[in-house]
């Protein structure tokens, strides 16, 4: 794995950690709250309610606080890709895919070597929601580098009831994703990682 990837991915576990850490608080803050006002209700059960006054009150917010990436390079949250887990039994991506009009072409070159592949990813121990994270950030990563890059995702045989879960949502993610044009199992008989091909950089003010 590329040496500034790896800083790069280390920085999102910890930004990740943070998150989570922030969302736990949240929770505990929120069930603090629920139960202070059920306290508060069962102490003045006997007390008659004061007329509606018409006052207005503005919607309070309970969305958990986000802290954003401090690292200018790292995207912000409402960028990022992110899809549905759905359903890992029936729907099953292919071991292949490709969506522009060369595709029989790309899908060669990746299996051949043609392209360079200038960074690659162990998903393995993350959720399905870090594992997006992390796609997130190494799309954007790959595609300053290059347009070819590697994702083990690993086969699904240890998870429960041994369903691919994370092998079939990355592989969902990539097909809806915009910037990726095709993905291949670049090993016979194996299953466990895909060759990604990006679309390429254009310089800006260049034409279509």
């Amino acid at each position: 794995m590329s040496t500034d990837f790896q800083a790069t991915l280390k920085a999102l576990g910890k930004q990740a950690k943070k998150d989570a850490e922030a969302r736990a608080a949240a929770e505990q803050a929120e069930r603090k709250r629920a139960e202070e006002e059920w306290d508060f209700a069962k102490a003045v059960g006997g007390v008659t309610p004061l007329k509606n006054s018409q006052r207005y009150e503005a919607p309070r917010d309970k969305s958990p606080l986000k802290p954003r990436p401090k690292d200018a390079q790292t995207l912000a949250e409402e960028d990022y890709f992110y899809i549905g887990h759905g359903s890992t039994d029936w729907d099953e991506p292919p071991a292949s895919f490709s969506k522009n009009g060369q595709g029989k072409n790309d899908l060669q070159r990746l299996k051949n070597g043609h392209y360079d592949v200038v960074a690659d990813v162990d998903l393995h121990g993350y959720t399905q929601e870090e594992a997006q994270q992390v796609l997130n950030e190494f799309i954007e990563f790959v595609k300053r580098r290059g347009v070819c890059g590697e994702i083990v995702h690993g086969s699904g045989l240890g998870s429960s009831g041994y369903k691919p879960v994370l092998k079939n949502m990355t592989r969902r993610w990539l097909m809806q994703h915009p910037d990726v044009l095709a993905y291949v199992e670049p090993r016979a008989n194996n299953d466990g990682a895909v060759r990604i091909l990006l679309k390429r950089n254009r310089p800006y003010g260049a034409e279509e």
